[in-house]
């Protein structure tokens, strides 16, 4: 995507991108710790899209980090800075994805890895700014401004490269126009009830077995029907928590456990018939 096609006949430029380096120490209370990952300190590699729209929309994103290495994020963020400064916003607006295909796709940033990696995440944040730019611009939320999308033009945002042998273009598109049966009332369902979702508040592994209890008990009068526990350590230690867990929730409230890749096959068999 070169910026002097993308700026053809449109005024509104992105000006500039400024990056962030947000860290909170949540190792400090073991917040965030599971069996992989014991002292996490959640972080985010900030970008906000600035524009010269003149109506005050800015994109914002982040790429989530757990402490070190967060400015490494936040510098590969900045290094995308001349590729994206001077696109025309109603073309980035307009098509998303030529964002994602235009860094990607760069000859020489190709040789760092764009599609894993630094590299890859640095460039999820570029991207996921311009679509709550184009959201914003749009006057919706990003849930929305999806939903509401033309099949054909959603469709044509996915790189298919590398999954055309699972999912064509048009296996995408008939896929997304099925899902636009029966839209409306799944969205007055969603604004009057609310998407249901499980919360793991209750379960950092760090976490003594005292607060395990007093988190899960607050999750289900928080109205939460679902928490997760980090597991994988010691599997004394797991089965104890999820008893102390289940005690506390009473039978109804589903638990789910997450061993955050610590466990081999083997291993997670053990645990089931523990």
């Amino acid at each position: 995507m070169d910026s002097d096609d993308m700026n053809s006949g449109a005024t509104a430029r992105i000006t500039g991108v400024d990056v962030l380096d947000i860290r909170f120490p949540t190792s400090r209370e073991l917040d965030g710790s599971d069996a992989m990952n014991p002292d996490p300190d959640y972080s985010a590699a900030y970008v906000i899209l600035r524009t010269d729209a003149g109506d005050g929309c800015e994109g914002h994103a982040f790429t989530f980090t757990i402490g070190r290495g967060n400015d490494v994020q936040a510098a590969a963020i900045a290094a995308l800075r001349d590729h994206v400064v001077g696109l025309s916003v109603d073309a980035v607006c307009a098509d998303p994805g030529s964002v994602s295909r235009a860094l990607i796709g760069d000859s020489q940033l190709r040789w760092l890895g764009p599609e894993k990696g630094v590299m890859h995440m640095a460039i999820g944040a570029v991207v996921n700014a311009v679509w709550d730019l184009a959201a914003k611009r749009a006057g919706k939320p990003v849930w929305r401004f999806l939903a509401d999308a033309a099949p054909e033009w959603l469709a044509d945002q996915v790189d298919y490269r590398y999954i055309e042998d699972a999912l064509s273009r048009e296996e995408a598109v008939a896929l997304l126009t099925r899902g636009k049966e029966g839209a409306a009332a799944r969205e007055e369902r969603l604004l009057t009830r609310g998407y249901p979702a499980y919360t793991t508040s209750p379960g950092w592994l760090g976490y003594s077995d005292e607060k395990l209890v007093r988190l899960a008990r607050q999750a289900v009068a928080d109205g939460f029907t679902q928490i997760k526990l980090k597991v994988g350590a010691d599997l004394a230690d797991d089965v104890r928590r999820l008893r102390a867990a289940r005690e506390a929730v009473g039978p109804d409230i589903r638990i789910a456990v997450d061993a955050n890749q610590r466990w081999n096959v083997a291993e997670a068999i053990d645990w089931t018939n523990a």
